[in-house]
């Protein structure tokens, strides 16, 4: 619907709207109205002199407009502004993760869970039934082992945002004995109990973005040095970096 009626034209305005710190929107429109306008005056004229006002009306236009967009680069650097205070409290606000401070505890479904504010590590231990008809009634017939080894990472805003891969992990491994199960899960565990010494063990360089928000890292957090890989390490011999150490000449006078 048009938003305004002038004397010979109607002007209308599209989806006019701020969203403070992301976007600003200004679509206008006119158009023409018939019914309004009285053109005696402009007829009157010569095409020449009505191509003159037309040309000197349309630099008018097109000094409002470079006049508009100049606000709209000031808008730009003040919806910055907003922008970065509000990233800066998206920082301030974020939680820290809750953690079991390195000790198993009970979760739902049979779960147990051991975290720090880095790692998580669940297991669960499923018992299957089956029905023996000469003892008349369910029997364990096997259990299924599921684990995993998590970062614990704190909550994010982002919709969007999915989680990464477990590091390692195993869904329903099936054990027909319950012992054998158990002592795999222990297995594991001992496997992994190097993750669970500290409360904030030291991050994988790698992964530091996953601890940090907007571009900074959240407080309480370190950074564990770069351990260079078999194959870097290689690298750097097959580079001529490091030198071989030459056999030591004999000395022939001693020998003697």
């Amino acid at each position: 619907m048009p938003q305004r009626e002038e004397l010979f034209y109607n002007a209308y305005s599209y989806g006019d709207k701020l969203e403070p710190g992301q976007k600003m929107t200004l679509e206008h429109h006119i158009s023409f109205n018939p019914y309004r306008a009285d053109l005696s005056s402009l007829t009157e004229m010569t095409l020449g002199n009505l191509q003159v006002m037309r040309e000197k009306s349309v630099a008018e236009e097109r000094k409002i407009f470079s006049e508009l967009q100049e606000r709209a680069q000031l808008w730009e650097a003040q919806a910055a502004q907003t922008m970065v205070l509000e990233k800066a409290m998206e920082y301030v606000k974020t939680p820290e993760v809750k953690n079991s401070g390195n000790r198993w505890e009970d979760t739902e479904y049979g779960w147990r869970r051991i975290s720090n504010r880095v790692y998580q590590m669940t297991y669960r231990i499923r018992e299957d039934t089956a029905y023996d008809h000469k003892l008349k009634k369910q029997v364990p017939v096997a259990w299924y082992v599921s684990w995993s080894v998590e970062y614990n990472l704190p909550p994010r805003k982002d919709p969007y945002y999915s989680r990464p891969s477990p590091l390692a992990g195993q869904d329903n491994k099936r054990y027909a004995d319950k012992s054998a199960a158990e002592r795999y899960v222990q297995g594991r565990i001992a496997a992994y109990a190097h993750l669970f010494r500290e409360l904030s063990p030291p991050l994988p360089e790698n992964h530091v973005h996953l601890f940090s928000v907007n571009g900074k890292l959240l407080p309480g957090y370190t950074v564990q040095p770069h351990q260079p890989t078999p194959q870097e390490l290689l690298a750097f011999v097959e580079d001529g970096d490091t030198k071989e150490a030459k056999p030591k000449k004999r000395n022939r006078d001693r020998e003697r």
